[in-house]
């Protein structure tokens, strides 16, 4: 515990630039105007988590950071995760299993990265985990009512955290359901399956009626914005996107379950460690399809995003999986201990993330004049701090507070400037979100000419100035999308805008010409 809440210190930073949109959400709701991307205009379902903007929402009413609320939070959720891993809220109940277990939790660096970066992400693993290990404890021996009853309410939170929630627990619910269908498993009875299917009904089906009357869509704004239209145009990045998680992640726990269920004598049905190895097995395969889901949707933005965020919240069930493949299998094989065969798969497990988890740890480290403070000071003014940059200072100097402004990051600066803000990639607007992707890739889509005829203030363009001086191509200067050379060709010929030179960013961006009335 005290190694990953060290760790845990040592990762974190100023947060990612997404959790500044769900903050932004937050302090609209906490200040009464509902959840609202702009004050007054139409709703819009910007957001990723309803439960974390809730969550959120209490911090700033009480006039505290998010930022500094939102670690503390998803830290002691990922210490809930270890503490649970331990004292066997899951269907692992030999202690040196249970020990291997917690340890791979805890030594998870993308895990302890992403408790600092503000984002849910921690938040849903945990009630993932949580839900799902006591779930499958339960259709692996005599299922109680009250245990059901709670993991099902936890799967209704996780699904209203992140909609993946609602494939997990279909996904865990068919593993165990099938499992139990056989007489001589135990068949479920109606009354238990009742009691395993209504929490999570009455939460998610209540949160789902409402958002659908609310918003008018089936799914976050998010998702037509990121992942709508053409699946087979960004089905190679999704294919990408989990050969680069494969090795360091995936690989090892998959090979040492495969070849544990393959050297695991057959047994005859019925048995507990039948049982088990059934459900370890059906285990493995939901986190397998829950990976080709992610395949599905085109992966995850890697330089927005570090490391394995969309394959975080399944390892921890994955490593369940393998553990309870390879203690059944280590029954058989009785030259060494179980807590050597633990201390196996653990090594084996964390040697393959090794690389991975040291460059997470390197780009954490204090350089220039932070690394002349000291790191643990470093480290614990970055813990409480929120820092922003120039740029908001900046935009408040030049515009009023009614001036809206279009940008090509929906996070920070709308959240620091509190201006209203025309989000240029479509998270936060309906009518961008729902256009066709123009080219492969996520947060591609773009529509110039409505940016333009919404008047904004200052328009800022993620390509460098050089671009817009003429002193570099388009490549160069950071470009790849369609739609940013469309804006920038659209903005020069504008005789309502002109180019900024003196804004602290490297990136174009182009100011509203005054209009005087007469």
């Amino acid at each position: 515990m005290a190694t990953f809440l060290f760790a845990c210190l040592l990762l974190t930073g100023g947060g990612l630039d997404d959790s500044f949109i769900t903050y932004r959400y937050a302090r609209h709701l906490a200040s009464g105007h509902g959840i609202a991307w702009n004050i007054g205009e139409p709703p819009v379902e910007g957001y990723t988590s309803f439960m974390w903007v809730v969550l959120n929402a209490i911090p700033i009413a009480l006039g505290a950071s998010p930022l500094l609320a939102s670690k503390l939070l998803t830290s002691a959720a990922a210490c809930v995760v270890i503490l649970l891993a331990l004292g066997g809220a899951h269907p692992i109940q030999e202690r040196p299993w249970r020990v291997a277990l917690a340890a791979l939790v805890a030594l998870c660096t993308p895990l302890a990265y992403y408790t600092q970066t503000g984002m849910e992400t921690v938040f849903f693993t945990a009630l993932a985990f949580v839900s799902t290990g006591l779930a499958l404890r339960e259709f692996a021996g005599n299922p109680r009512p009250v245990w059901l009853m709670v993991a099902s309410a936890l799967f209704g939170l996780a699904a209203i955290t992140r909609p993946e929630g609602v494939l997990l627990f279909g996904l865990v619910a068919v593993s165990g359901l099938s499992l139990r269908w056989s007489p001589r498993e135990g068949v479920l009875t109606r009354r238990e399956l009742v009691l395993f299917a209504a929490p999570f009904l009455a939460i998610w089906l209540t949160y789902f009626l409402w958002r659908l009357q609310h918003y008018g869509w089936l799914f976050p704004n998010t998702y037509y914005a990121k992942h709508s239209g053409n699946r087979l145009l960004n089905l190679p990045l999704g294919i990408h996107y989990l050969a680069t998680a494969w090795a360091p992640y995936l690989a090892v726990p998959f090979t040492l379950g495969t070849l544990a269920w393959v050297a695991t004598p057959t047994r005859e049905e019925g048995t507990s460690a039948h049982r088990t190895q059934q459900l370890a097995l059906r285990l493995g395969g939901a986190c397998l399809l829950y990976l080709l889901y992610i395949v599905w949707v085109g992966g995850d933005d890697r330089s927005a995003f570090p490391s394995v965020r969309l394959v975080l919240p399944v390892l921890p069930l994955l490593w369940m999986a393998t553990v309870m493949l390879v203690a059944e299998a280590s029954r058989h094989w009785t030259k060494l201990s179980p807590r050597a065969y633990a201390v196996g798969v653990v090594a084996l497990i964390a040697m393959a993330w090794a690389e991975d988890g040291m460059q997470l740890l390197k780009g954490s480290l204090p350089t220039g004049d932070e690394a002349q403070r000291g790191l643990l000071q470093t480290k614990l003014a970055q813990l409480t701090d929120e820092p922003h940059g120039p740029l908001p200072a900046w935009i408040l100097e030049n515009t009023q507070s009614t001036d809206a402004i279009a940008v090509p990051w929906a996070g920070r600066v709308p959240y620091a400037t509190g201006r209203p803000t025309l989000d240029m990639l479509g998270l936060n607007d309906t009518h961008i979100a729902h256009l066709p992707s123009p080219q492969r890739g996520i947060d591609v889509k773009m529509d110039p000419e409505y940016v333009l005829a919404r008047r904004p203030k200052l328009i800022f363009v993620n390509v460098k100035h050089c671009y817009v001086r003429e002193e570099c191509s388009f490549a160069q200067a950071g470009g790849w999308k369609i739609g940013d050379r469309q804006l920038l060709e659209l903005l020069r010929q504008s005789p309502d805008y002109d180019w900024v030179k003196d804004a602290p960013t490297e990136i174009s961006v182009f100011r509203r010409r005054e209009t005087r009335t007469q």
